[in-house]
Protein backbone atom coordinates (compact mmCIF):
# COMPACT_ATOMS: atom_id res chain seq x y z
CA UNK A 1 0.00 0.00 0.00
CA UNK A 2 1.80 3.19 -1.21
CA UNK A 3 -0.43 5.79 -1.32
CA UNK A 4 0.07 9.36 0.26
CA UNK A 5 -1.95 12.57 1.28
CA UNK A 6 -1.80 15.99 0.19
CA UNK A 7 -3.20 19.15 1.57
CA UNK A 8 -5.41 20.60 -1.78
CA UNK A 9 -5.33 24.56 -1.71
CA UNK A 10 -6.61 27.09 -4.17
CA UNK A 11 -3.86 26.06 -7.01
CA UNK A 12 -5.62 22.39 -6.81
CA UNK A 13 -8.61 22.84 -8.13
CA UNK A 14 -8.38 22.42 -11.21
CA UNK A 15 -6.59 18.36 -10.50
CA UNK A 16 -9.55 17.87 -8.00
CA UNK A 17 -12.26 19.21 -10.62
CA UNK A 18 -10.88 16.71 -13.02
CA UNK A 19 -10.78 13.60 -10.89
CA UNK A 20 -13.84 14.84 -10.00
CA UNK A 21 -15.39 14.33 -13.33
CA UNK A 22 -13.40 10.98 -14.06
CA UNK A 23 -14.71 9.22 -10.64
CA UNK A 24 -18.05 10.47 -10.71
CA UNK A 25 -18.78 9.20 -14.22
CA UNK A 26 -17.17 5.94 -13.17
CA UNK A 27 -19.11 5.27 -10.01
CA UNK A 28 -22.56 7.03 -10.92
CA UNK A 29 -23.38 6.55 -14.28
CA UNK A 30 -25.45 2.86 -13.41
CA UNK A 31 -27.19 4.99 -9.93
CA UNK A 32 -27.74 8.66 -11.80
CA UNK A 33 -29.24 10.38 -15.04
CA UNK A 34 -25.83 11.90 -17.30
CA UNK A 35 -27.97 15.50 -16.31
CA UNK A 36 -28.14 15.19 -12.63
CA UNK A 37 -23.78 14.06 -12.66
CA UNK A 38 -23.44 16.98 -14.69
CA UNK A 39 -25.53 18.68 -12.68
CA UNK A 40 -24.25 18.06 -9.23
CA UNK A 41 -20.56 18.35 -10.66
CA UNK A 42 -21.26 21.88 -11.28
CA UNK A 43 -23.06 22.38 -8.18
CA UNK A 44 -20.46 20.81 -5.42
CA UNK A 45 -17.11 21.50 -7.70
CA UNK A 46 -17.49 24.86 -9.08
CA UNK A 47 -14.34 26.77 -8.86
CA UNK A 48 -16.61 29.61 -6.79
CA UNK A 49 -17.46 26.49 -4.32
CA UNK A 50 -13.90 25.13 -3.81
CA UNK A 51 -12.76 28.24 -3.14
CA UNK A 52 -15.28 29.12 -0.41
CA UNK A 53 -14.81 26.00 0.90
CA UNK A 54 -11.25 26.19 1.05
CA UNK A 55 -11.23 29.49 2.90
CA UNK A 56 -14.14 28.67 5.33
CA UNK A 57 -11.63 26.03 6.74
CA UNK A 58 -12.96 22.76 4.94
CA UNK A 59 -9.95 20.56 4.44
CA UNK A 60 -9.32 19.01 1.05
CA UNK A 61 -6.58 16.44 0.76
CA UNK A 62 -5.81 14.61 -2.56
CA UNK A 63 -4.91 11.02 -2.55
CA UNK A 64 -1.91 9.75 -4.67
CA UNK A 65 -1.59 5.99 -5.38
CA UNK A 66 2.23 5.92 -6.22
CA UNK A 67 2.66 9.41 -6.82
CA UNK A 68 -0.76 9.46 -9.62
CA UNK A 69 -3.33 11.68 -8.33
CA UNK A 70 -6.26 8.58 -7.31
CA UNK A 71 -9.15 10.40 -5.41
CA UNK A 72 -9.78 13.05 -3.19
CA UNK A 73 -11.17 13.62 0.67
CA UNK A 74 -12.68 16.30 2.19
CA UNK A 75 -14.10 17.11 5.55
CA UNK A 76 -14.98 19.75 8.34
CA UNK A 77 -15.65 20.63 11.82
CA UNK A 78 -19.24 21.09 12.52
CA UNK A 79 -20.72 22.95 15.23
CA UNK A 80 -21.96 20.10 17.03
CA UNK A 81 -18.41 18.97 18.14
CA UNK A 82 -18.43 16.72 15.12
CA UNK A 83 -16.51 16.28 11.74
CA UNK A 84 -18.07 15.89 8.67
CA UNK A 85 -16.86 13.51 6.00
CA UNK A 86 -18.10 15.35 3.04
CA UNK A 87 -16.39 13.70 0.00
CA UNK A 88 -14.51 10.07 -0.56
CA UNK A 89 -13.73 9.57 -3.99
CA UNK A 90 -11.16 7.05 -5.22
CA UNK A 91 -10.59 6.17 -9.24
CA UNK A 92 -11.58 2.45 -9.86
CA UNK A 93 -8.20 1.49 -10.71
CA UNK A 94 -7.23 2.08 -7.13
CA UNK A 95 -9.69 0.45 -5.50
CA UNK A 96 -9.73 -2.51 -3.41
CA UNK A 97 -5.93 -1.33 -2.22
CA UNK A 98 -7.24 -0.28 1.52
CA UNK A 99 -7.20 3.54 0.25
CA UNK A 100 -10.87 4.35 1.58
CA UNK A 101 -9.91 2.39 4.87
CA UNK A 102 -7.06 4.32 5.34
CA UNK A 103 -8.51 7.85 4.09
CA UNK A 104 -11.46 6.81 6.52
CA UNK A 105 -9.01 6.27 9.42
CA UNK A 106 -7.34 9.94 8.70
CA UNK A 107 -10.92 11.67 8.99
CA UNK A 108 -11.14 9.49 12.62
CA UNK A 109 -7.90 10.17 13.84
CA UNK A 110 -8.45 13.75 12.77
CA UNK A 111 -11.60 14.41 14.94
CA UNK A 112 -9.99 12.49 17.17
CA UNK A 113 -7.18 14.44 17.72
CA UNK A 114 -9.27 17.07 18.12
CA UNK A 115 -11.45 16.44 20.54
CA UNK A 116 -14.28 15.41 18.52
CA UNK A 117 -17.51 13.15 19.19
CA UNK A 118 -17.92 11.78 16.29
CA UNK A 119 -17.31 11.44 12.13
CA UNK A 120 -20.65 12.01 10.00
CA UNK A 121 -21.44 11.69 6.43
CA UNK A 122 -24.32 10.89 3.96
CA UNK A 123 -23.93 7.90 1.73
CA UNK A 124 -26.12 7.40 -1.20
CA UNK A 125 -28.57 4.87 -0.29
CA UNK A 126 -27.60 2.90 -3.46
CA UNK A 127 -24.26 3.29 -3.26
CA UNK A 128 -23.41 -0.38 -1.47
CA UNK A 129 -19.94 -0.74 -2.09
CA UNK A 130 -19.56 2.65 0.26
CA UNK A 131 -21.92 1.56 2.62
CA UNK A 132 -19.89 -1.75 2.94
CA UNK A 133 -16.71 0.57 3.37
CA UNK A 134 -18.00 2.65 5.84
CA UNK A 135 -19.29 -0.14 7.77
CA UNK A 136 -16.23 -2.22 7.93
CA UNK A 137 -14.18 1.23 9.34
CA UNK A 138 -17.26 1.50 12.23
CA UNK A 139 -20.26 3.69 10.87
CA UNK A 140 -23.69 2.83 11.58
CA UNK A 141 -26.81 3.89 9.34
CA UNK A 142 -28.26 6.72 11.78
CA UNK A 143 -30.86 8.52 9.45
CA UNK A 144 -32.29 8.51 5.93
CA UNK A 145 -32.55 11.68 4.14
CA UNK A 146 -33.96 13.04 0.93
CA UNK A 147 -32.54 16.03 0.10
CA UNK A 148 -34.53 18.08 -3.06
CA UNK A 149 -31.26 19.99 -4.56
CA UNK A 150 -33.60 21.68 -7.37
CA UNK A 151 -34.14 21.35 -11.26
CA UNK A 152 -35.92 18.55 -10.56
CA UNK A 153 -33.15 16.70 -9.00
CA UNK A 154 -33.24 15.11 -4.81
CA UNK A 155 -30.23 13.36 -3.20
CA UNK A 156 -31.50 9.97 -1.58
CA UNK A 157 -29.27 9.16 1.48
CA UNK A 158 -28.34 7.80 4.34
CA UNK A 159 -26.40 9.54 7.30
CA UNK A 160 -23.77 6.93 8.76
CA UNK A 161 -22.10 8.07 12.33
CA UNK A 162 -19.16 6.79 13.91
CA UNK A 163 -18.43 7.89 17.27
CA UNK A 164 -14.72 8.78 18.17
CA UNK A 165 -14.87 8.18 21.90
CA UNK A 166 -16.27 5.87 24.09
CA UNK A 167 -20.26 6.68 25.22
Amino acid sequence: MHHTYIQAGIKDICAIQVLARRIWEEAYNAMLSKEQIDYMLEMMYSAKVITEELLNGIVWDIIFDNDRPCGYISYSFEEDNSVKLRKLYIGKNSRGKGIAEDSIHRVLQYARRNGKNFVYLTVNKTNKRAIRAYEKSGFTITASVVTDISNGFVMDDYIMKCFTKDA
